[in-house]
């Protein structure tokens, strides 16, 4: 597919000189940050969605890049609005929560929301996927990545697991998990207790680990793993505004 889906491109609203960098996760695209950023704009926030590499197109894609791309594509996104804002947060959904944490790691970063981030997940096939990609190069999503949503723009994202690039998630979740003493920055950390994903504890260690002074969590009730697309939008949204706010 040469062409993205209008609802699947990055997308950049301009606004004031703090600047939201939204990162989407494995698999998904930027439709899924959609309603996020644009609340955050309303509020005047500058916001750069990006699109991550092998997203958005085909899933063959995703077996053409690796960690390293998905690393370099956030430390883009990141660098865009550090020229020319002021403040920068970062927030991220599932591996886009793995690269907001190693942003916060490396660069300086005012404060970051990590949502629904994986640190432990329930496939154990995943620890499979080096030797399983040769004679299973995809596998279907046990559920839907998106849950809630009538209007289909914010539930664009890929039917099925590329088994080749799942080692490159594992990778960026192992790096992100070692070094969590390396954040100061104020965080705050969204999990759903109904993630059929990621395991909800993965939150309690985030937030057991880093070494930020301000940090909490939001803990959602309703919502499964894409929960920017969920039931709980409006309790997200307002809870990250007045966490950049303060």
């Amino acid at each position: 597919m040469s062409d993205l889906h209008h609802y699947t491109k990055p997308f950049f609203h301009e606004g004031n000189d703090e600047g939201c960098l939204l990162i989407h996760g494995f698999t998904g695209t930027p439709a899924h940050m959609q309603l996020l950023g644009k609340a955050l704009n309303k509020e005047g926030y500058t916001v750069n969605g990006i699109l991550l590499k092998g997203h958005g197109t085909c899933v063959e894609d995703m077996n053409e890049c690796n960690w390293k791309d998905w690393m370099q594509d956030a430390v883009d996104g990141y660098e865009r609005l550090r020229k020319k804002c002021s403040k920068v947060y970062v927030l991220g959904l599932s591996m886009g929560g793995v690269l907001s944490l190693l942003l916060a790691e490396k660069y300086p970063v005012e404060r970051i929301v990590s949502i629904a981030t994986p640190v432990l997940i329930y496939d154990r096939f995943a620890l499979l996927a080096p030797i399983v990609k040769y004679f299973m190069p995809y596998k279907k999503w046990k559920s839907e990545p998106t849950q809630g949503q009538n209007d289909t723009k914010n539930s664009i994202a890929y039917a099925s697991i590329p088994i080749g690039a799942v080692p490159s998630l594992l990778k960026l979740m192992k790096q992100a998990k070692k070094n969590l003493s390396k954040i100061t920055c104020p965080t705050l950390i969204v999990q759903s207790h109904m993630d059929q994903t990621v395991k909800p504890m993965s939150a309690q260690m985030i937030y057991d680990k880093i070494s930020s002074k301000e940090k909490e969590i939001l803990w959602l009730k309703r919502s499964k793993h894409v929960c920017t697309s969920g039931p709980e939008v409006k309790c997200i949204h307002e809870k990250i505004i007045a966490f950049l706010e303060k």
